[in-house]
């Protein structure tokens, strides 16, 4: 699905990057082209930018993000959501002006016009109540999986987990999470505040101004085109506050599990992978299941 590829880019390199970077597509139907101004070398710091074609438009995506029910999918959604507010209030105290963490979720609940009461009783519930684990697993053709979650109980969730991993081709296994690094995501739409799109040319030139390492395209459960900016974990608010001041609309701003080493998987052990991934996320004390695979 993604290449890695680090360049050193200016503004002006990255029209270049854009107009004739190796592995770069082509831009898409609805973005006029813009004109290079000079492909010659520029200094600047290291950028990571992700080459890829949207997800959604790959084999992976197509595979695993298959959707159910749309009413079923939204409850799932909110469940998880209902798992993340419990857990940044565990960590932060369930104040937003005193916990960013919570206050970034309660955003993305508000943008996916989660019931203000089912929001509030997440927000009510014991703050010590539950423990927050993260299991390491395989799963098929050599892939490397972290599953978050937070549980009542360890050893049901995690006996739970381990049945659904050996029943589904996969497995529990230490050193799963050194193919990980724990960034900072921030998403924000295609459109910037005056409601203008952002091509990548643009997101790889804010990127820059905004201290981020690497560009992703994305999309949403809604299929929505999103661009994903990463960074390093310790500057993921300031990052997200230059966006939006660069006029950029942001969607949500959380610390992510990212692989920075990626399997190609056969078809077959692809959807043996997406039935495994499904059955975890549809574990009710899963918050995110986070894959390697290309």
């Amino acid at each position: 699905m993604t290449s890695w590829a680090s360049v050193s880019l200016s503004k002006a390199a990255a029209r270049c990057f854009w107009e004739r970077g190796p592995g770069v597509r082509a831009a898409p139907a609805w973005v006029s082209q813009p004109k290079p101004l000079g492909c010659g070398p520029a200094p600047g710091r290291t950028l990571h930018v992700t080459a890829a074609a949207p997800a959604g438009h790959n084999k992976w995506s197509k595979v695993r993000h298959v959707k159910g029910p749309k009413d079923t999918e939204r409850s799932r959604i909110f469940s998880k959501l209902c798992l993340s507010i419990r857990l940044a209030v565990k960590e932060g105290g369930p104040n937003p002006e005193l916990n960013s963490s919570l206050a970034n979720i309660l955003e993305v609940c508000r943008s996916k016009h989660m019931p203000k009461s089912t929001i509030e009783a997440a927000l009510k519930m014991e703050k010590t109540k539950g423990v927050y684990l993260l299991y390491e697993g395989r799963g098929p053709g050599g892939s490397s999986l972290l599953i978050e979650a937070l549980s009542n109980s360890g050893s049901k969730c995690q006996s739970d987990i381990r049945h659904i991993l050996n029943k589904n081709g996969g497995m529990m296994a230490e050193g799963a999470r050194h193919s990980f690094d724990k960034k900072g995501v921030v998403v924000v739409g295609v459109e910037d505040k005056e409601k203008k799109v952002v091509n990548l040319e643009r997101a790889l030139e804010l990127a820059i101004e905004a201290g981020a390492e690497d560009v992703k395209e994305a999309e949403d459960e809604d299929e929505k085109n999103l661009f994903q900016f990463i960074c390093d974990a310790s500057s993921l608010h300031q990052v997200r506050k230059k966006l939006d001041s660069l006029g950029l609309c942001s969607v949500s701003c959380t610390l992510e599990f990212i692989p920075h080493s990626k399997v190609q998987l056969a078809d077959p052990d692809l959807e043996q992978a997406a039935r495994l991934i499904q059955a975890l996320s549809n574990h009710e004390d899963v918050i995110q299941v986070y894959d390697n695979i290309e």
